[in-house]
């Protein structure tokens, strides 16, 4: 049975109010029924299998569709103490409906990249679950790179047990609609979330990069740092969400979410949330949207640098602080030429 618009989020969903899914989504779009076949390359000692379980305790409507089209789960699993020298790459998210479980074992340390890019007109639509056990380490990073005229939804719920270590970079493009959401349940003591992305949109482009943090135990650090940079017609929204709960005493987290607007009909939607409940820590957030430094351009211009090579350079260094963090100096690097492409062919 196809896939009913009329079950996908729209504005009147208040965590969809900037993202309407339903209005850019039409009848019989490629992908829109079926599933997907994701393509993984594995390291020695990592495994993939398929199955048809169908557990899912989320409340996310478009994991509920993924659930519903999205055939069978591909799960993967990384053993206890296991240490890959090379990455997990996950690919083929190209159209339809695609399930992944990620399980990390006690004590493993594991990168994943996923690259994200569809085929032409496509709806793409992915629900992946990570289980991050105790003492594990994930370095994540999420590559999107999708044709204008495609609609993307990629759904992670991470579950994050004591010690844990999760690190994670988002560099993306934007799309006819495009929505990255991040929901990460902290449930053991002494964990390390670092929840970093970038968005670059021009023409009619829109991305939405939502994040919710529950945070239910003590002596958590968390660090977010979005960069956002937005031309033409082209829309940008993040909503990020920390919700410390009465145990969680200790936390220490941060939340920055800060956006060039690159022409006056662009347009940014932004939401920095906390809910804290607990009495006993030292939590922030910020957000500034604005435009390039004109002192730091004229400065530039001074010392005869032409102007579109001063404003791609403050560009570029602008949206490279959200990939600081990054340990994998090739990795962070291949992010970078991806921005340096965009910008001289954007401008």
């Amino acid at each position: 049975m196809p896939l009913k618009l009329d079950t996908l989020p729209t504005r009147r969903d208040e965590h969809w109010k900037w993202t309407d899914v339903r209005g850019r989504v039409t009848d019989g779009q490629k992908g829109l029924s079926v599933s997907g076949l994701p393509k993984f390359t594995l390291p020695d000692g990592v495994s993939v299998s398929e199955s048809a379980v169908d557990e899912d305790d989320t409340n996310s409507p478009m994991a509920a569709l993924a659930r519903r089209f999205g055939g069978q789960v591909w799960t993967v699993d990384v053993p206890e103490g296991a240490a890959p020298q090379e990455p997990i790459v996950i690919e083929g998210f190209e159209r339809g409906h695609v399930r992944i479980r990620l399980n990390i074992g006690k004590g493993a340390v594991v990168s994943v990249v996923e690259h994200y890019a569809a085929e032409d007109g496509a709806f793409c639509n992915a629900d992946i679950t990570i289980n991050l056990g105790k003492g594990a380490e994930l370095s994540r990073v999420q590559m999107q790179t999708d044709p204008a005229d495609a609609v993307r939804v990629a759904t992670t719920h991470v579950t994050a047990w004591g010690k844990a270590k999760l690190t994670q970079h988002m560099l993306g493009f934007g799309a006819s609609l495009a929505r990255f959401e991040s929901r990460i349940a902290v449930m053991g003591t002494h964990c390390e979330l670092t929840a970093n992305g970038a968005y670059l949109l021009d023409d009619k482009r829109h991305i939405d990069l939502t994040s919710y943090i529950d945070l239910t135990t003590p002596d958590t650090l968390v660090r977010q740092a979005v960069k956002g940079v937005v031309t033409d017609k082209s829309r940008g929204v993040f909503q990020g969400k920390f919700h410390v709960r009465r145990p969680a005493q200790h936390t220490d987290a941060e939340m920055r979410h800060d956006a060039l607007m690159l022409s006056d009909t662009a347009e940014i939607r932004s939401k920095p949330e906390l809910e804290i409940y607990a009495d006993d820590v030292a939590c922030a957030h910020g957000n500034t949207i604005g435009a390039l430094d004109e002192s730091a351009l004229f400065y530039m211009r001074q010392r005869g640098i032409p102007l579109k090579q001063a404003r791609a350079l403050l560009t570029e260094a602008f949206v490279a602080e959200a990939f600081d963090d990054l340990a994998d100096e090739d990795l962070r690097e291949s992010l970078l030429e991806k921005v340096r492409y965009w910008l001289e062919t954007s401008q």
